[in-house]
C-alpha cells in the first residue's frame, strides 16, 4: 500500500509539493492585495478562502476513495496469496477507519457551506449559522486528529511531556483571551454582548485545542524518524560510501510523512492567527472587522492552501502500522 520512495523521489516530491503550495498562496494573495478597492478586496479575500477550501474536500475525497480502492486491491491479492500458500491467518498490516474518513470529510464540507454563507452576506458583521456549521466542523476535525493521534502516537511521549505542551499551549491562550477581553472592555461604550463575547473567544480556544494534536502527531513522527535512523546510524559508522548508497535506495516512510504532517500543523497554527486576527478586530468594533477582513482571511486562505497541500499526502497520515514491503 505504501511505496517506498527512491530517496530522489522523495525529494522530488517535496520540492514539488511546497514550490506549487508557494506559488498558489502567492497568485491567491495577489489576487486579494490588487483589488480596486476594499469592498472588492474583502468579496476577493472570502472568495478564495472559500475556492480553498472546496480544492481541500475535492483532494481529500479523492485521496480517501484511492486510499480505500488500494485497500480492496491488497486485501484480493493477500487472500489470494494465502489461499494459494495455505496461509489461514490473514493479518491486516494497514489501517482503515471509516469514522475518521467521514470526519475529516464531513469538516470540509461543514466548513466549505459556511464559508459559502459568509461569502454570499460578507457585508454583514453577524453571528449565525456559519458559526454553528464552524463549530461542527471544529468537533468533526477534532475527531480525526485526536483519533490518528491515539491510534498511532500516543505511546510516544511520557505523561509529563503531554501535560507540558497543554501548559504551554494554555498559557498562550490564557493571554491572547486576555488582550482581546481588555480590549473590549476599553473600547466599549456600553456593556458587552455577551453572545459577541461568547463567539469572539470561541475561535480561540477551539484553535488551541485542534494545535495540541496537531503538534504532537508532527513531533511523534519526528521522534519516529530519529529512532528509525539511529540503529542505522550506529551500524554505518565508518561506512559512508555504504551509508549514501543506502540512503539514496530508499525513502522511509517516516520521512515522508513529515512534509504531509509538518504542513497541517502549519494550517492549524495559520488557523489560530486568523481567528486571533479576526477576534481583535471584532473587540475594535463592527467597522474594524469589515475593513481589515481580507487580512485575516489571507491567513484563512493560505490555512486552507497548507491543509488541501498536506492531504495529498492522506495515505502517509496511517502508514505507521504498514510494513515496509507492501506497495501503494
Amino acid at each position: 500500500m505504501t511505496k517506498i520512495l527512491s530517496y530522489y523521489e522523495g525529494k522530488k516530491v517535496d520540492v514539488v509539493i511546497i514550490t506549487s503550495l508557494i506559488v498558489s498562496i502567492i497568485i491567491t494573495s495577489s489576487f486579494i492585495l490588487f483589488s480596486p478597492d476594499g469592498n472588492i478586496r474583502a468579496y476577493n479575500a472570502i472568495l478564495t478562502s472559500t475556492v480553498s477550501v472546496g480544492v481541500a474536500f475535492v483532494i481529500c475525497f479523492v485521496q480517501i476513495f484511492r486510499y480505500k480502492k488500494n485497500i480492496r486491491k491488497y486485501e484480493r491479492n493477500r487472500r489470494t496469496f494465502a489461499e494459494q500458500t495455505n496461509d489461514k491467518q490473514l493479518h491486516h498490516y494497514y489501517y482503515d477507519n471509516n469514522k475518521m474518513h467521514f470526519s475529516i470529510c464531513l469538516f470540509l464540507v461543514l466548513w466549505l457551506a459556511a464559508q459559502a454563507i459568509w461569502l454570499s452576506q460578507y457585508q454583514q458583521v453577524s453571528y449565525s449559522i456559519t458559526d454553528a456549521l464552524w463549530f461542527v466542523g471544529y468537533a468533526s476535525f477534532g475527531y480525526f486528529l485526536f483519533s490518528l493521534y491515539y491510534h498511532f502516537f500516543r505511546k510516544e511521549f511520557e505523561p509529563f511531556i503531554l501535560i507540558l505542551i497543554a501548559i504551554i499551549i494554555l498559557i498562550v491562550l490564557l493571554f491572547v483571551l486576555d488582550v482581546i477581553v481588555s480590549t473590549l472592555r476599553l473600547l466599549s461604550t456600553q456593556e458587552i454582548d455577551f453572545s459577541i463575547l461568547l463567539v469572539t473567544l470561541v475561535y480561540p480556544i477551539l484553535d488551541a485545542i485542534m494545535i495540541f494534536p496537531a503538534v504532537l502527531i508532527f513531533w511523534a513522527v519526528r521522534r519516529i524518524r530519529k529512532h528509525q535512523d539511529a540503529p542505522q546510524d550506529e551500524q554505518k559508522k565508518g561506512q559512508k560510501s555504504k551509508e549514501e548508497e543506502t540512503k539514496l535506495s530508499s525513502y522511509s516512510i517516516s520521512t515522508v510523512s513529515s512534509i504531509w504532517i509538518l504542513l497541517l500543523s502549519i494550517s492549524m497554527i495559520l488557523s489560530a492567527i486568523g481567528d486571533i486576527g479576526y477576534a481583535y478586530s471584532t473587540a475594535l468594533g463592527p467597522g474594524t472587522v469589515l475593513r481589515d477582513i481580507w487580512i485575516w482571511n489571507i491567513f484563512y486562505n493560505t490555512d486552507h492552501l497548507c491543509l488541501a497541500a498536506a492531504l495529498i499526502g492522506y495515505r502517509y497520515f496511517f502508514s505507521f502500522r504498514t510494513p515496509n514491503i507492501l506497495q501503494y
